[in-house]
């Protein structure tokens, strides 16, 4: 059995593959990361291999000694060294996170050219894959949760807004619906507006493949959209392959 962990900036995703099948074992906020609530999720006897993708490198270390303490082997950390399918023509590849690595690479191998990623996360990230198969460009902006926060954190009378109903604009009449509100509605109008550039600059129609902690609440209005909740971890899972 082959063990998959995610760790993002916020949460971290645990899967495993018998190269056969996928599961998705669970999430958890790094913030909540102790051995016992890790081993909660790892009810699995046997593990022949560890591949990780991280961008919180603190949370790594404390991740990597948990599980090799279980399973007694070493974790991999992917790396953007690693093969790909799909191309990479940026200026630096190395500036590329290994998460976004991840995602342009299962998104190219399951829905093909002429694609956009949007993985909201604590940053959105939208990750251009162009009509040859070549990721390229890429948009990368604040996330939907904390723009709110960040909002609270740096102003003295905002509150912290936590996700409720989103009431449209002309009905919101307090701070709260109104933080609420406004945050939903420019990242969406941020994303739409970012994707319908990229049709009008490179001439053609894109699909969309929404993915990322933050997706659910934009699922269906994006049009051509493909919600992939495990999207990072299937191309963690592809990229381990090219390790072994």
């Amino acid at each position: 059995m082959k063990l998959l962990i995610d760790i993002g900036n916020t949460a971290t995703k645990i899967a495993c593959s018998d190269n056969e099948s996928f599961y998705f074992l669970g999430r958890l906020f790094n913030k909540d990361i102790s051995e016992k609530t890790l081993l909660e999720f790892l009810n699995i006897e046997k593990v022949d291999s560890i591949y990780l993708s991280s961008v919180a490198p603190h949370i790594q270390k404390k991740v990597e000694a948990i599980v090799k303490k279980k399973y007694g082997v070493n974790p991999i950390s992917i790396s953007t060294r690693v093969e790909t399918n799909i191309k990479i023509k940026i200026d630096n590849r190395h500036e590329l996170g290994v998460d976004l690595l991840c995602d342009l690479e299962a998104a190219y191998q399951e829905y093909g050219p002429k694609t956009v990623v949007v993985d909201f996360g604590t940053a959105t990230k939208i990750l251009f894959i162009d009509d040859q198969g070549v990721f390229k460009s890429c948009a990368i902006f604040l996330g939907y949760e904390k723009s709110k926060s960040i909002l609270a954190s740096s102003t003295e009378l905002l509150p912290d807004v936590k996700n409720k109903l989103i009431k449209p604009i002309s009905e919101c009449h307090n701070t709260i619906d109104v933080i609420d509100s406004s945050a939903y509605y420019s990242q969406l109008f941020s994303v739409k507006g970012i994707i319908e550039e990229y049709e009008k600059e490179v001439g053609y129609t894109l699909k969309r493949v929404l993915t990322g902690g933050n997706a659910k609440d934009f699922i269906g209005i994006l049009g051509r959209d493909n919600y992939d909740e495990y999207l990072l971890l299937k191309g963690l899972l592809i990229l381990s392959e090219r390790k072994e």
